[in-house]
Protein backbone atom coordinates (compact mmCIF):
# COMPACT_ATOMS: atom_id res chain seq x y z
CA UNK A 1 0.00 0.00 0.00
CA UNK A 2 1.30 3.42 -0.95
CA UNK A 3 -0.48 6.76 -0.66
CA UNK A 4 -0.08 10.48 -0.11
CA UNK A 5 -2.48 12.47 2.06
CA UNK A 6 -2.79 15.77 3.91
CA UNK A 7 -1.92 15.52 7.61
CA UNK A 8 -5.19 17.15 8.75
CA UNK A 9 -7.33 14.67 6.81
CA UNK A 10 -5.42 11.62 8.04
CA UNK A 11 -5.38 12.91 11.65
CA UNK A 12 -9.17 13.38 11.65
CA UNK A 13 -9.63 9.95 10.10
CA UNK A 14 -7.51 8.22 12.74
CA UNK A 15 -8.95 10.15 15.72
CA UNK A 16 -12.47 9.08 14.73
CA UNK A 17 -11.57 5.39 14.33
CA UNK A 18 -9.55 5.47 17.55
CA UNK A 19 -12.76 6.15 19.54
CA UNK A 20 -13.64 2.46 19.19
CA UNK A 21 -10.24 1.12 20.28
CA UNK A 22 -10.03 -0.18 23.83
CA UNK A 23 -7.13 1.19 25.95
CA UNK A 24 -6.61 -2.36 27.28
CA UNK A 25 -7.54 -4.70 24.41
CA UNK A 26 -8.21 -8.35 25.20
CA UNK A 27 -6.46 -9.36 21.96
CA UNK A 28 -3.32 -7.59 20.60
CA UNK A 29 -4.90 -7.18 17.16
CA UNK A 30 -7.67 -5.07 18.74
CA UNK A 31 -5.06 -2.46 19.66
CA UNK A 32 -4.60 -1.67 15.95
CA UNK A 33 -6.40 0.47 13.42
CA UNK A 34 -7.04 -1.14 10.07
CA UNK A 35 -6.12 1.14 7.12
CA UNK A 36 -7.66 0.31 3.73
CA UNK A 37 -6.70 2.10 0.50
CA UNK A 38 -8.24 1.51 -2.93
CA UNK A 39 -7.36 2.75 -6.40
CA UNK A 40 -10.42 5.02 -6.49
CA UNK A 41 -8.65 7.38 -4.10
CA UNK A 42 -10.51 6.36 -0.95
CA UNK A 43 -8.78 5.65 2.36
CA UNK A 44 -10.66 4.03 5.24
CA UNK A 45 -9.77 3.57 8.91
CA UNK A 46 -11.47 0.96 11.09
CA UNK A 47 -11.30 0.62 14.87
CA UNK A 48 -13.14 -1.96 16.98
CA UNK A 49 -13.41 -3.46 20.47
CA UNK A 50 -15.78 -6.24 19.30
CA UNK A 51 -18.80 -4.45 20.79
CA UNK A 52 -18.32 -1.24 18.83
CA UNK A 53 -16.85 -0.69 15.38
CA UNK A 54 -16.19 2.67 13.74
CA UNK A 55 -15.50 2.80 10.00
CA UNK A 56 -14.61 6.20 8.53
CA UNK A 57 -13.35 7.28 5.10
CA UNK A 58 -11.63 10.18 3.34
CA UNK A 59 -9.93 10.89 0.03
CA UNK A 60 -6.21 10.63 -0.79
CA UNK A 61 -3.78 10.13 -3.65
CA UNK A 62 -3.50 6.32 -3.72
CA UNK A 63 -0.70 4.89 -5.82
CA UNK A 64 -0.98 1.28 -4.65
CA UNK A 65 -4.02 -0.20 -2.97
CA UNK A 66 -3.78 -2.43 0.07
CA UNK A 67 -4.51 -2.71 3.76
CA UNK A 68 -2.53 -2.61 7.00
CA UNK A 69 -3.20 -3.11 10.71
CA UNK A 70 -1.11 -0.51 12.56
CA UNK A 71 -0.77 0.32 16.30
CA UNK A 72 -3.68 2.66 17.00
CA UNK A 73 -2.17 4.97 19.61
CA UNK A 74 1.29 5.16 18.06
CA UNK A 75 -0.12 5.88 14.61
CA UNK A 76 -2.60 8.50 15.89
CA UNK A 77 -0.02 10.28 18.06
CA UNK A 78 2.58 10.27 15.29
CA UNK A 79 0.30 11.74 12.65
CA UNK A 80 -1.13 14.37 15.01
CA UNK A 81 2.36 15.78 15.66
CA UNK A 82 3.51 16.33 12.08
CA UNK A 83 2.48 18.90 9.49
CA UNK A 84 1.97 19.15 5.76
CA UNK A 85 1.71 16.28 3.33
CA UNK A 86 2.33 12.71 4.52
CA UNK A 87 3.38 9.64 2.54
CA UNK A 88 2.60 6.12 3.76
CA UNK A 89 4.37 3.05 2.39
CA UNK A 90 3.38 -0.37 3.81
CA UNK A 91 5.43 -3.47 3.11
CA UNK A 92 5.45 -6.73 5.08
CA UNK A 93 3.42 -5.32 7.99
CA UNK A 94 5.82 -2.38 8.35
CA UNK A 95 4.65 1.17 7.61
CA UNK A 96 7.09 3.97 6.72
CA UNK A 97 5.61 7.42 7.36
CA UNK A 98 7.43 10.23 5.55
CA UNK A 99 6.73 13.90 6.32
CA UNK A 100 8.37 17.25 5.57
CA UNK A 101 10.98 16.99 8.35
CA UNK A 102 11.69 13.29 8.62
CA UNK A 103 10.29 9.78 8.66
CA UNK A 104 9.45 6.93 11.04
CA UNK A 105 8.65 3.24 10.82
CA UNK A 106 5.85 1.39 12.64
CA UNK A 107 5.50 -2.38 12.89
CA UNK A 108 1.90 -3.56 12.58
CA UNK A 109 -0.04 -6.76 12.90
CA UNK A 110 -1.58 -9.21 10.49
CA UNK A 111 -4.37 -7.32 8.74
CA UNK A 112 -6.18 -10.56 7.87
CA UNK A 113 -6.69 -11.26 11.59
CA UNK A 114 -8.45 -7.96 12.17
CA UNK A 115 -12.04 -8.73 13.34
CA UNK A 116 -15.28 -7.06 12.32
CA UNK A 117 -18.85 -7.24 13.58
CA UNK A 118 -21.16 -9.48 11.54
CA UNK A 119 -23.09 -7.66 8.79
CA UNK A 120 -26.77 -6.88 9.30
CA UNK A 121 -29.29 -9.32 7.79
CA UNK A 122 -32.60 -7.92 6.55
CA UNK A 123 -32.22 -4.75 8.66
CA UNK A 124 -34.99 -2.28 9.46
CA UNK A 125 -34.11 1.16 8.13
CA UNK A 126 -34.78 4.30 10.17
CA UNK A 127 -33.84 7.83 9.10
CA UNK A 128 -33.32 10.53 11.71
CA UNK A 129 -31.79 14.01 11.57
CA UNK A 130 -28.28 13.88 13.03
CA UNK A 131 -28.86 16.90 15.29
CA UNK A 132 -32.07 15.37 16.68
CA UNK A 133 -30.24 12.13 17.46
CA UNK A 134 -27.47 14.10 19.12
CA UNK A 135 -30.02 16.04 21.22
CA UNK A 136 -31.61 12.74 22.27
CA UNK A 137 -28.26 11.34 23.37
CA UNK A 138 -27.34 14.53 25.25
CA UNK A 139 -30.65 14.31 27.07
CA UNK A 140 -30.43 10.64 28.10
CA UNK A 141 -26.84 9.38 28.37
CA UNK A 142 -26.26 10.88 31.82
CA UNK A 143 -29.06 8.79 33.37
CA UNK A 144 -27.82 5.40 32.17
CA UNK A 145 -26.83 2.97 34.90
CA UNK A 146 -23.11 2.33 35.43
CA UNK A 147 -23.70 -0.88 37.40
CA UNK A 148 -23.31 -3.77 34.98
CA UNK A 149 -25.16 -6.19 37.27
CA UNK A 150 -28.28 -4.78 35.60
CA UNK A 151 -26.82 -4.83 32.12
CA UNK A 152 -29.88 -3.69 30.18
CA UNK A 153 -29.99 -0.49 32.27
CA UNK A 154 -26.50 0.45 31.07
CA UNK A 155 -27.99 1.32 27.70
CA UNK A 156 -30.39 3.78 26.09
CA UNK A 157 -33.74 2.29 25.16
CA UNK A 158 -35.39 3.35 21.89
CA UNK A 159 -39.07 2.78 21.23
CA UNK A 160 -40.91 3.52 17.97
CA UNK A 161 -44.68 3.46 17.42
CA UNK A 162 -45.96 4.48 13.97
CA UNK A 163 -44.18 7.83 13.41
CA UNK A 164 -43.37 8.60 17.07
CA UNK A 165 -40.11 7.69 18.74
CA UNK A 166 -38.57 8.03 22.16
CA UNK A 167 -35.20 7.49 23.84
CA UNK A 168 -35.07 6.76 27.56
CA UNK A 169 -32.61 5.89 30.33
CA UNK A 170 -32.81 5.28 34.08
CA UNK A 171 -30.65 4.09 36.97
CA UNK A 172 -33.44 3.73 39.52
CA UNK A 173 -33.01 7.16 41.15
CA UNK A 174 -33.48 9.35 38.08
CA UNK A 175 -34.97 9.00 34.63
CA UNK A 176 -34.56 10.85 31.33
CA UNK A 177 -36.93 10.73 28.36
CA UNK A 178 -36.73 12.40 24.96
CA UNK A 179 -39.48 12.13 22.34
CA UNK A 180 -39.97 13.22 18.75
CA UNK A 181 -41.57 12.34 15.41
CA UNK A 182 -40.31 10.59 12.28
CA UNK A 183 -41.03 11.32 8.62
CA UNK A 184 -41.92 7.65 8.01
CA UNK A 185 -44.47 5.42 9.72
CA UNK A 186 -43.80 1.89 10.96
CA UNK A 187 -46.73 -0.54 11.19
CA UNK A 188 -45.10 -2.68 13.89
CA UNK A 189 -43.65 -1.37 17.17
CA UNK A 190 -39.83 -1.29 17.31
CA UNK A 191 -37.93 -1.52 20.57
CA UNK A 192 -34.19 -1.90 21.13
CA UNK A 193 -31.49 -0.94 23.66
CA UNK A 194 -28.03 0.31 22.68
CA UNK A 195 -25.07 0.36 25.13
CA UNK A 196 -24.48 3.85 26.51
CA UNK A 197 -20.72 3.46 25.93
CA UNK A 198 -21.27 2.97 22.19
CA UNK A 199 -23.67 5.89 22.00
CA UNK A 200 -21.23 8.09 23.91
CA UNK A 201 -18.69 7.66 21.11
CA UNK A 202 -21.41 8.17 18.50
CA UNK A 203 -22.35 11.41 20.25
CA UNK A 204 -18.80 12.73 19.77
CA UNK A 205 -19.05 12.05 16.04
CA UNK A 206 -22.52 13.60 15.79
CA UNK A 207 -21.26 16.79 17.43
CA UNK A 208 -18.96 17.27 14.42
CA UNK A 209 -21.62 16.56 11.80
CA UNK A 210 -23.30 19.21 9.67
CA UNK A 211 -26.63 20.64 10.79
CA UNK A 212 -28.35 19.19 7.72
CA UNK A 213 -26.89 15.68 8.02
CA UNK A 214 -29.22 12.68 8.22
CA UNK A 215 -28.34 9.55 10.16
CA UNK A 216 -29.38 6.34 8.44
CA UNK A 217 -29.99 3.61 11.04
CA UNK A 218 -29.94 -0.07 10.10
CA UNK A 219 -31.38 -2.28 12.85
CA UNK A 220 -31.00 -6.06 12.92
CA UNK A 221 -31.54 -8.69 15.60
CA UNK A 222 -28.22 -8.26 17.41
CA UNK A 223 -26.52 -5.21 15.91
CA UNK A 224 -27.31 -1.65 14.89
CA UNK A 225 -25.49 0.57 12.41
CA UNK A 226 -25.54 4.38 12.45
CA UNK A 227 -24.48 5.65 9.04
CA UNK A 228 -23.37 9.26 8.57
CA UNK A 229 -21.55 10.91 5.67
CA UNK A 230 -18.09 9.27 5.57
CA UNK A 231 -18.60 7.42 8.90
CA UNK A 232 -20.37 4.25 10.04
CA UNK A 233 -20.77 3.26 13.69
CA UNK A 234 -21.80 -0.35 14.36
CA UNK A 235 -22.70 -1.60 17.84
CA UNK A 236 -24.04 -4.73 19.43
CA UNK A 237 -27.45 -4.46 21.09
CA UNK A 238 -28.19 -5.24 24.73
CA UNK A 239 -30.45 -8.18 25.43
CA UNK A 240 -33.27 -8.16 27.95
CA UNK A 241 -36.53 -6.30 28.50
CA UNK A 242 -36.23 -2.66 29.46
CA UNK A 243 -38.57 -1.32 32.20
CA UNK A 244 -41.82 0.29 31.04
CA UNK A 245 -40.61 3.87 31.30
CA UNK A 246 -43.92 5.56 30.54
CA UNK A 247 -45.65 3.80 33.46
CA UNK A 248 -43.23 5.45 35.88
CA UNK A 249 -44.10 9.01 34.82
CA UNK A 250 -47.15 10.70 36.40
CA UNK A 251 -49.88 11.63 33.92
CA UNK A 252 -51.16 14.72 35.77
CA UNK A 253 -49.72 17.26 38.20
CA UNK A 254 -51.11 19.48 40.95
CA UNK A 255 -48.26 21.98 40.78
CA UNK A 256 -46.38 23.56 37.90
CA UNK A 257 -43.68 26.26 38.15
CA UNK A 258 -41.66 28.07 35.48
CA UNK A 259 -38.15 29.21 36.41
CA UNK A 260 -35.14 30.79 34.76
CA UNK A 261 -32.73 27.88 34.39
CA UNK A 262 -29.41 29.63 35.05
CA UNK A 263 -30.78 31.46 38.10
CA UNK A 264 -32.11 28.23 39.61
CA UNK A 265 -28.86 26.42 38.82
CA UNK A 266 -26.79 29.20 40.44
CA UNK A 267 -28.90 29.14 43.61
CA UNK A 268 -28.52 25.37 43.89
CA UNK A 269 -24.74 25.66 43.56
CA UNK A 270 -24.57 28.36 46.23
CA UNK A 271 -26.41 26.31 48.85
CA UNK A 272 -24.68 23.07 47.84
CA UNK A 273 -21.43 24.14 49.52
CA UNK A 274 -23.14 23.90 52.91
CA UNK A 275 -24.95 20.63 52.30
CA UNK A 276 -24.07 17.34 53.96
CA UNK A 277 -21.33 15.72 51.91
CA UNK A 278 -22.85 12.24 51.92
CA UNK A 279 -26.48 13.30 51.58
CA UNK A 280 -26.50 16.52 49.58
CA UNK A 281 -30.12 17.40 50.23
CA UNK A 282 -31.80 20.72 49.45
CA UNK A 283 -35.24 21.52 50.86
CA UNK A 284 -37.25 23.73 48.50
CA UNK A 285 -40.35 25.58 49.61
CA UNK A 286 -42.44 26.64 46.61
CA UNK A 287 -44.41 29.75 47.66
CA UNK A 288 -47.21 30.29 45.18
CA UNK A 289 -48.52 33.65 46.43
CA UNK A 290 -45.03 35.08 46.77
CA UNK A 291 -44.00 33.55 43.38
CA UNK A 292 -40.75 32.51 44.99
CA UNK A 293 -38.87 29.28 45.58
CA UNK A 294 -36.79 29.25 48.78
CA UNK A 295 -33.89 26.79 49.03
CA UNK A 296 -32.50 25.62 52.37
CA UNK A 297 -29.70 23.24 53.23
CA UNK A 298 -27.52 22.51 56.23
CA UNK A 299 -24.54 20.48 57.37
CA UNK A 300 -24.31 19.42 61.00
CA UNK A 301 -20.71 20.55 61.59
CA UNK A 302 -20.44 23.39 59.05
CA UNK A 303 -23.54 25.55 58.95
CA UNK A 304 -26.53 26.19 56.73
CA UNK A 305 -27.62 28.34 53.80
CA UNK A 306 -30.83 29.90 52.48
CA UNK A 307 -31.33 31.19 48.94
CA UNK A 308 -34.30 32.04 46.76
CA UNK A 309 -35.28 32.45 43.12
CA UNK A 310 -38.33 33.90 41.45
CA UNK A 311 -40.74 31.52 39.77
CA UNK A 312 -44.03 31.73 37.92
CA UNK A 313 -46.74 29.29 39.03
CA UNK A 314 -49.21 27.94 36.51
CA UNK A 315 -52.69 29.46 36.76
CA UNK A 316 -54.06 25.95 37.32
CA UNK A 317 -51.65 25.15 40.18
CA UNK A 318 -52.84 24.32 43.66
CA UNK A 319 -53.05 27.45 45.84
CA UNK A 320 -51.18 25.86 48.77
CA UNK A 321 -47.41 26.02 49.21
CA UNK A 322 -45.48 22.77 48.86
CA UNK A 323 -42.11 21.72 50.26
CA UNK A 324 -39.94 19.09 48.58
CA UNK A 325 -36.57 17.60 49.47
CA UNK A 326 -34.23 16.77 46.58
CA UNK A 327 -30.70 15.55 46.02
CA UNK A 328 -28.76 18.62 44.85
CA UNK A 329 -26.40 16.68 42.58
CA UNK A 330 -29.28 14.96 40.79
CA UNK A 331 -31.06 18.26 40.13
CA UNK A 332 -27.89 20.02 38.95
CA UNK A 333 -27.10 17.11 36.64
CA UNK A 334 -30.51 17.38 35.02
CA UNK A 335 -30.20 21.16 34.57
CA UNK A 336 -26.76 20.72 33.03
CA UNK A 337 -28.27 18.73 30.17
CA UNK A 338 -31.03 21.25 29.42
CA UNK A 339 -30.05 23.96 26.94
CA UNK A 340 -33.09 26.26 27.06
CA UNK A 341 -33.30 29.48 29.10
CA UNK A 342 -36.41 28.45 31.03
CA UNK A 343 -37.55 25.22 32.67
CA UNK A 344 -40.84 23.88 34.00
CA UNK A 345 -40.98 21.97 37.28
CA UNK A 346 -44.03 19.73 37.78
CA UNK A 347 -44.88 17.81 40.94
CA UNK A 348 -47.68 16.43 43.11
CA UNK A 349 -47.10 15.40 46.71
CA UNK A 350 -43.71 15.84 48.43
CA UNK A 351 -43.11 12.09 48.17
CA UNK A 352 -43.99 11.78 44.47
CA UNK A 353 -41.56 12.09 41.52
CA UNK A 354 -40.52 15.58 40.40
CA UNK A 355 -40.46 16.33 36.67
CA UNK A 356 -38.17 18.95 35.08
CA UNK A 357 -38.72 19.92 31.42
CA UNK A 358 -37.20 22.59 29.17
CA UNK A 359 -39.41 25.33 27.74
CA UNK A 360 -38.94 24.86 23.99
CA UNK A 361 -35.99 23.00 22.48
CA UNK A 362 -35.40 20.77 19.48
CA UNK A 363 -37.16 17.75 21.03
CA UNK A 364 -39.59 17.08 23.87
CA UNK A 365 -37.38 16.42 26.89
CA UNK A 366 -38.25 15.22 30.38
CA UNK A 367 -36.14 14.57 33.49
CA UNK A 368 -37.56 12.72 36.50
CA UNK A 369 -35.88 12.69 39.91
CA UNK A 370 -37.11 10.98 43.06
CA UNK A 371 -37.56 13.23 46.12
CA UNK A 372 -36.29 12.79 49.65
CA UNK A 373 -39.12 12.44 52.16
CA UNK A 374 -38.63 14.95 54.99
CA UNK A 375 -41.25 14.83 57.75
CA UNK A 376 -40.37 18.16 59.39
CA UNK A 377 -37.99 21.02 58.84
CA UNK A 378 -39.68 23.11 56.18
CA UNK A 379 -40.79 25.59 58.83
CA UNK A 380 -37.13 26.69 58.85
CA UNK A 381 -37.35 27.67 55.20
CA UNK A 382 -40.16 30.14 55.89
CA UNK A 383 -38.06 33.29 55.64
CA UNK A 384 -40.90 35.78 55.91
CA UNK A 385 -39.26 36.95 59.15
CA UNK A 386 -36.01 37.58 57.26
CA UNK A 387 -36.94 41.09 56.07
CA UNK A 388 -34.90 43.34 53.86
CA UNK A 389 -32.08 45.36 55.38
CA UNK A 390 -34.20 48.53 55.32
CA UNK A 391 -36.72 46.92 57.70
CA UNK A 392 -34.48 44.82 59.96
CA UNK A 393 -30.90 45.66 61.05
CA UNK A 394 -28.24 43.21 59.87
CA UNK A 395 -27.52 42.02 63.43
CA UNK A 396 -31.23 41.18 63.85
CA UNK A 397 -31.08 38.93 60.78
CA UNK A 398 -28.17 37.03 62.29
CA UNK A 399 -29.96 36.50 65.58
CA UNK A 400 -33.06 35.24 63.74
CA UNK A 401 -30.93 32.70 61.86
CA UNK A 402 -29.39 31.57 65.15
CA UNK A 403 -32.87 31.21 66.64
CA UNK A 404 -33.88 29.06 63.67
CA UNK A 405 -30.86 26.85 64.26
CA UNK A 406 -32.12 26.17 67.79
CA UNK A 407 -35.55 25.08 66.56
CA UNK A 408 -37.00 21.64 67.15
CA UNK A 409 -34.77 18.95 65.60
CA UNK A 410 -35.88 17.46 62.31
CA UNK A 411 -37.34 14.04 62.81
CA UNK A 412 -35.80 11.08 61.08
CA UNK A 413 -37.21 10.65 57.59
CA UNK A 414 -39.28 7.65 56.75
CA UNK A 415 -38.26 5.89 53.54
CA UNK A 416 -41.13 4.34 51.64
CA UNK A 417 -40.41 1.19 49.66
CA UNK A 418 -41.01 1.60 45.95
CA UNK A 419 -41.94 -1.02 43.43
CA UNK A 420 -41.32 -0.93 39.67
CA UNK A 421 -43.15 -3.66 37.82
CA UNK A 422 -41.98 -5.00 34.47
CA UNK A 423 -44.66 -6.70 32.46
CA UNK A 424 -44.87 -10.48 32.91
CA UNK A 425 -42.54 -10.38 35.88
CA UNK A 426 -43.14 -10.62 39.61
CA UNK A 427 -42.59 -7.23 41.28
CA UNK A 428 -39.55 -7.03 43.49
CA UNK A 429 -39.18 -4.65 46.37
CA UNK A 430 -35.84 -3.04 47.04
CA UNK A 431 -35.40 -2.00 50.66
CA UNK A 432 -33.03 0.94 51.01
CA UNK A 433 -30.03 0.63 53.31
CA UNK A 434 -30.12 2.11 56.78
CA UNK A 435 -28.21 5.37 57.06
CA UNK A 436 -26.69 6.22 60.42
CA UNK A 437 -27.95 9.44 62.02
CA UNK A 438 -25.29 12.17 62.19
CA UNK A 439 -24.48 13.24 65.74
CA UNK A 440 -22.92 16.39 67.14
CA UNK A 441 -22.90 17.06 70.85
CA UNK A 442 -22.10 20.74 70.28
CA UNK A 443 -25.44 21.47 68.53
CA UNK A 444 -29.01 20.95 69.53
CA UNK A 445 -30.34 20.03 66.12
CA UNK A 446 -29.75 16.84 64.15
CA UNK A 447 -31.07 15.53 60.94
CA UNK A 448 -31.12 12.29 59.04
CA UNK A 449 -32.62 11.86 55.63
CA UNK A 450 -32.48 9.25 52.99
CA UNK A 451 -33.05 9.58 49.26
CA UNK A 452 -36.15 7.79 48.18
CA UNK A 453 -35.24 5.09 45.67
CA UNK A 454 -37.01 4.02 42.54
CA UNK A 455 -35.88 0.51 41.67
CA UNK A 456 -35.86 -0.41 38.05
CA UNK A 457 -35.83 -4.10 37.22
CA UNK A 458 -34.90 -5.25 33.82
Amino acid sequence: MKLTIEQSKLAELLETAYLAVSPKPTDPILGNILLIADVNGTVSAVGTNLNLTIHTTTTANVETQGLAALPAKLLTDTVSNVKGEISLLVENQACIITHNSGKCRLIGGNSHEFPTLPPSKNPTEINLAAKKLQAALEGTLYCANSDETKLVLTGINFDIHTNKWQAASTNGHKLALVTGTLDSEYPEPINFTVPAKSLGELNKILSQSADTSVCNILLSDKTIEFSLPNTKVTSRLLEGEYPKINSLIPRSFEYEFTLERKGFESALKRVSYLAERKQKIVKILWKLKATQATLYTEATDIGDAVDSVLMKPSTSSNSENIGIGLNIDYVLEGLKHISTDEIVVRCNKPTHPVIICPVGGLLNQLYLVMPVEIKQGFERIDTESMKSETEVPPDKEVSDLEANNAAEPIKETKETETVVTVDNETPQVETPPTVAKPTNKGKSSSRSSQPKKEAANA
